[in-house]
């Protein structure tokens, strides 16, 4: 268990900083016809965007089900090669310029979601009260989307700006709970394992994984919930909304004064 005094906190995002919602139809549209605008201008016959929506969204769910179903597959490949695979089920072979426009327009329509979505105020205050504890707060996240995108989710719900780094498994080339994700984090902010919570959703990627490297951790089931009872590896603790996690870090800072 760890003894040493918490500096600092990281998170997942989706399920535990936002509820990752489904997607804004407008914004998934409007991404998509930017995407497609840019295979048009390289090829002479491009399928519409409700087939390229159907295609790569639903390639990218298959491999989030396929993950989620086995956490021992832990490389990820750049995002522009699951598009080419998804764009080949309609026929599609874009040329390399033109898969990365098309794929950098399609990863915007989180940003799109995220701005549509209502405030959560109370999440910008919990992120207040841990950083005036004195906690350095960043995110670790497996995701198609990049590091620089999932920061401008995170402006939109207003979290952005208490955020140090972001670390994302499509960038680095692991997914978590590989130990390599959550060390790039922990070299990016100069800390050592025992003085980091993780707080996630889920247990094998946020509580197994930075458990093993020494890590506490803290499993939050405010917009997700998986049965922590019976699981080899338990949380040091569970909250049901990120305020609580403010008592929690109070409380091991009291223990280590």
């Amino acid at each position: 268990m760890a003894t040493l005094r918490p500096k600092a906190i990281l998170f997942d995002i989706g399920s535990t900083l936002w509820s990752s919602p489904a997607e804004v139809e407008a914004g998934l549209h409007a991404c998509y016809d930017e995407g497609r605008a840019a295979l048009v201008a390289a090829l002479s016959d491009v399928p519409e965007r409700d087939l390229l929506i159907d295609a790569v969204e639903g390639y990218f769910a298959e491999w989030e089900d396929r993950w989620k179903a086995d956490s021992t597959i832990v490389e990820q490949r750049p995002t522009t090669a699951f598009v080419a695979e998804a764009l080949t089920r309609v026929g599609v072979t874009a040329p390399e310029e033109a898969l990365q426009k098309f794929t950098d327009a399609l990863l915007e329509t989180s940003v799109h979601t995220a701005r549509a979505e209502a405030e959560e105020p109370e999440m910008k205050a919990a992120l207040v009260s841990l950083q005036n504890l004195g906690m350095r707060l960043g995110c670790v996240s497996n995701a198609f989307m990049g590091a620089e995108t999932l920061q401008r989710i995170m402006v939109e719900k207003g979290l952005g700006e208490h955020l140090e780094l972001i670390i994302s498994s499509c960038d680095l080339g692991y997914r978590k709970p590989h130990p390599a994700i959550y060390e790039a984090a922990l070299v990016a902010m100069g800390v050592r394992p025992e003085e980091v919570i993780f707080v996630g959703d889920r247990l094998d990627a946020d509580v197994a994984g930075p458990a093993a490297l020494g890590m506490r951790t803290v499993l939050t089931l405010q917009y997700r919930q998986e049965d922590h009872t019976t699981a080899a590896v338990r949380p040091d603790a569970v909250i049901y909304h990120l305020s609580e996690l403010v008592p929690y870090v109070e409380g091991l800072l009291k223990e280590d004064a």
